[in-house]
């Protein structure tokens, strides 16, 4: 039985999101899902935004039923830790929550290649180097703790864009803040109204780099 329906439902808890809240993942109206006839079906267009949302998906899986869920090397949950070393799917290093405080960047060799795990690219992002794991609530609503940030290294300050989100690595550890220019300092603002503002020297930050993409994990 060509059960689209039931399928798309699974994603959505294997996403442990509503199916509303799966229906606005993927770029689609309210109800395109859940109004969905048990044995109907769902346009070409729609499905090409699941895809694109959820790209670890098994295309001929949504589409027939048949195989498995996710794609061939890919394991539960996003993203996955390791794949057949003959493998050629691009590949971005997850820096370790244990090994980030005073240094982001793996080509400082701070954190060694070793030491991190290495993630397919998400194909949907922009170009980004790295993910690091969201802690703390201080940038709820847009960032929630536990999400996963993809981010890109930025290397002449006049890439940084001042006023959004980017990863300040440290002498003192890393943060996630929106940032905005100062003389001497960058002034790290918090999108949760708890936490205050506050500034750090110039001097202090040894790397930056600028959020490009968040999956949120259940």
């Amino acid at each position: 039985m060509n059960n689209i329906r039931q399928r798309l439902i699974d994603i959505a808890k294997y996403k442990g999101v509503s199916v509303r809240a799966f229906e606005e993942l993927c770029g689609l109206n309210r109800g395109n899902i859940s109004n969905l006839a048990i044995n109907g079906n769902i346009g070409s267009d729609k499905l090409s935004k699941i895809i694109d949302a959820i790209p670890e998906i098994d295309s001929e899986w949504l589409l027939t039923g048949r195989g498995k869920m996710l794609a061939e090397g890919i394991q539960r949950g996003w993203p996955i830790s390791q794949l057949d070393n003959n493998t050629e799917i691009e590949m971005r290093p997850r820096i370790p929550l244990d090994a980030a405080a005073g240094s982001l960047s793996i080509m400082a060799e701070s954190v060694s290649d070793a030491e991190c795990e290495r993630y397919p690219v998400i194909p949907r992002f922009p170009r980004y180097d790295f993910t690091i794991m969201v802690k703390g609530d201080s940038m709820e609503p847009e960032f929630q703790s536990g999400d996963e940030i993809a981010c890109r290294l930025i290397d002449q300050p006049s890439f940084i864009q001042w006023g959004r989100p980017h990863v300040l690595d440290t002498t003192q550890g890393v943060v996630l803040k929106r940032i905005y220019n100062k003389t001497n300092t960058i002034l790290c603002h918090s999108d949760n109204n708890l936490y205050q503002d506050f500034e750090i020297p110039k001097g202090d930050i040894l790397h930056i780099a600028i959020v490009v993409g968040t999956v949120r994990l259940y």
